[in-house]
């Protein structure tokens, strides 16, 4: 069944209920966070009504204050600056070329401003973790789960969302790579420095000085296992699983991605491991708190 295109003046008809807002103002992954918190409970939609939906987002979200006319925020139909429409418009694209959305909704509906979530948009949004399309939210949780994580890897986590949300995924391996890579050296840099007896220490730093992170990992991950009864057990639950196992994984990927052997990675598979990453650092820093205050 064939759909009415809802009109400007047909959605948002100024009289009382209604509210126009002033200009928003707000960074653009604040307001690509909003677009995707709407397509949540809205995966069959067309362009003005998710800038409806937007708009009361941002009501709530920021607590602006309400036109005097405005009896009930929940009763009252909002609409956005045309600035702040143009925006999310070009949002919208990026969206579609990110395969979270499409155009149309069925075959009688088949055009803009007709739009539906993709069934790998519902994985996205469906997700309790933090999601690469939405760039501020996921950096966000990485920096209220890990609040002294270091501003490298942060970069290159930055990195790697930004190049897979515009399908660079060889880019985005490479850079979420060097956020693993980075995070293990802080690791290791910091055992070497609690071993307390000196000799140990001296030699240990000599194995892992001017060397491939492979290296500096081997040896880490040997002298770590000799030592790991005494460790607390927390420290060593996941060594196996969480910690080199990721590490390996994200190592390999972004070797392959490196070099010129013809290996393609696809969205999904990229888009996992940029949630692996993170319980993988929350343990880099769970270990790296524990070598800090510990002499081992």
């Amino acid at each position: 069944m064939r759909q009415e295109s809802v009109s400007r003046n047909e959605l948002f008809e100024e009289k009382e209920g209604s509210m126009k807002l002033e200009k928003l103002n707000l960074d653009i992954n604040e307001l690509r966070s909003l677009i995707l918190e709407a397509l949540k409970n809205k995966h069959e939609t067309q362009y003005l009504t998710i800038c409806s939906h937007v708009a009361a987002l941002s009501v709530q979200k920021y607590n602006l204050k309400p036109d005097s006319r405005i009896i009930s925020l929940d009763e009252t139909t909002y609409y956005l600056h045309q600035d702040d429409e143009d925006l999310i418009r070009e949002l919208i694209w990026n969206l579609i070329i990110e395969r979270v959305l499409t155009i149309g909704i069925n075959s009688s509906n088949a055009e803009w401003p007709f739009l539906k979530v993709t069934a790998y948009g519902e994985k996205v949004l469906n997700s309790n973790e933090p999601i690469p399309h939405d760039p501020s939210g996921y950096i966000l949780r990485v920096t209220k789960k890990i609040p002294s994580i270091d501003n490298i890897i942060i970069r290159y986590l930055t990195e790697s969302i930004e190049t897979y949300n515009i399908n660079m995924l060889l880019s985005s391996t490479i850079a979420l790579g060097c956020a693993s890579e980075k995070a293990m050296l802080l690791l290791i840099e910091t055992f070497s420095d609690s071993i307390d007896k000196e000799d140990e220490r001296i030699k240990f730093k000599k194995k892992i000085e001017n060397t491939f992170i492979k290296t500096k990992f081997e040896a880490f991950k040997t002298e770590y296992t000799l030592k790991k009864s005494n460790f607390p057990k927390n420290l060593n639950e996941g060594f196996e699983t969480t910690f080199i196992g990721i590490f390996e994984l994200i190592r390999a990927n972004r070797n392959d991605a490196g070099h010129p052997n013809g290996k393609e990675f696809t969205k999904e598979h990229l888009y996992a491991n940029l949630q692996v990453i993170i319980p993988y650092l929350e343990k880099i820093y769970e270990m790296l708190k524990y070598f800090k205050e510990t002499k081992i």
